[in-house]
């Protein structure tokens, strides 16, 4: 019952760019917010290495429900306890804050909150993620950029340490995204 197996299985599933560009940010922003909160980091970092495990294995699609019942089936293997089981379950089905279950308790918003925060570190990984996305289509991909970090700074972060974390980077982010706006075709 280590946390180091739950990491390595994790890091075995991840392609470089997941686990260094997303999954890690996650791990570090859940434990200092944990730490912070007076929440278990351990029990955090946990959360954090399997909220999007149903990514990782079956692709964006309901991403949050299949990541739930997997990272459930990885706990049981490993002899969680069910209390924590199902801690880190509620985390997972509720980390991206705009599906059918809502962070409820203080360690699953943590995780929501290390979620988004984790983009704000990311940027320029963003933008190229955005670029793959909208084939190369450098005006769509930052508006994806855009409403996604809109969306994590002021529907993501639920506890107020993690809006003061991000504060600075979100402002410095719309002071050049908001620099860019007229010069896109259209507008």
């Amino acid at each position: 019952m280590t946390i180091e197996k739950i990491r390595a299985l994790v890091r075995a599933e991840c392609d470089d760019w997941n686990w260094h560009y997303h999954i890690l940010p996650v791990v570090k922003y859940a434990r200092l917010l944990a730490v912070e909160l007076g929440e278990d980091e351990d029990m955090a970092e946990l959360a954090a290495l399997l909220h999007d495990i149903g990514r990782l294995l079956f692709g964006s699609q309901d991403h949050d429900t299949r990541g739930a019942r997997e990272a459930e089936t990885i706990l049981k293997e490993h002899g969680y306890p069910d209390e924590t089981i199902q801690a880190i379950r509620h985390c997972v089905e509720a980390h991206r804050g705009n599906g059918e279950v809502k962070p409820t308790t203080l360690l699953a918003k943590i995780i929501a909150s290390a979620d988004a925060l984790s983009h704000f570190d990311i940027i320029p990984a963003m933008i190229q993620a955005g670029l793959k996305r909208e084939s190369g289509d450098i005006e769509k991909a930052v508006k994806w950029v855009d409403a996604k970090i809109e969306r994590d700074y002021h529907e993501k972060l639920l506890v107020e340490s993690a809006k003061r974390l991000a504060k600075d980077k979100y402002e410095a982010f719309r002071l050049l995204i908001d620099a860019m706006q007229g010069y896109f075709i259209g507008e």
